[in-house]
Order: C-alpha cells, then sequence, then structure tokens
C-alpha cells in the first residue's frame, strides 16, 4: 500500500516526538497553536511550546510501536506505545494518542494538537 502525503508528514512529527528533535517540531507550529495535554496543561502559543519541548531535545523512545495511523483531509490521529527514560536512569513505558489539526490540508505547520499521555504498569 503506497503512503500518501499526509500519511508520510505525520510520520516526519511522530518521529521527531520519539527522537527528541525539539527544532524540528517547534519550527512546525503555528504561532497561535492551541496544544494540550490533557490532564496535565493547555499551551496557547508557540513561545509556551519551545518552553515546553527545550529540555526534551535529544530525549529519544527507547522502544516505540506505532498501532493506529489515521489521516483525512487537515487532522491526524496517531496512537502507539513507547519506551522512555525517566530521567533518573530509569525507564518507563507509557502508551500515547496524539490528535493534529494542520492549517490545511497541505500544511505541515500544526494550529491545534490534543495529546493524551498515560504511565502503563509493567
Amino acid at each position: 500500500m503506497e503512503t500518501s502525503k499526509a500519511e508520510e508528514r505525520i510520520q516526519r512529527f511522530n518521529q521527531a516526538f520519539l527522537t527528541g528533535d525539539a527544532d524540528f517540531i517547534i519550527n512546525n507550529v503555528a504561532e497561535d497553536v492551541h496544544w494540550e495535554l490533557v490532564g496535565e496543561t493547555t499551551l496557547n502559543s508557540k513561545q509556551e511550546v519551545t518552553k515546553l519541548f527545550e529540555p526534551m531535545r535529544g530525549v529519544k523512545a527507547e522502544e516505540h510501536q506505532t498501532e493506529t495511523m489515521i489521516t483525512q483531509g487537515n487532522q491526524a490521529i496517531v496512537q502507539g506505545t513507547m519506551l522512555m527514560p525517566d530521567g533518573s536512569g530509569g525507564k518507563k513505558r507509557f502508551a500515547f494518542c496524539d490528535i493534529y489539526t494542520f492549517k490545511n490540508e497541505t500544511s505541515d505547520q500544526i494550529q491545534s494538537l490534543k495529546a493524551f499521555l498515560i504511565e502503563l504498569k509493567e
């Protein structure tokens, strides 16, 4: 099955999150972005997103599995699991689901993102 341009776009973003590529993420966020980390906080500007991502620069997932990727128009949903370093030498496994809305169907600029992140007990 051929990968669509929309799927390629969302794969680039998913990879940036998993590899700690803060520059790619920050460079592709709208100035007036609405970024909701469900149960945590809501960010309403590119400046706030930049502040959030600076400490995560270069932090890479040790394992990841993308289980679902759905694209339609200017929206995309990515769902999966990842194993991340916890900052104290340990590791934590998470389930995630990210719902993206881009400026338009061809833009790489994120207008809004709703992110669900749940720590899994092993």
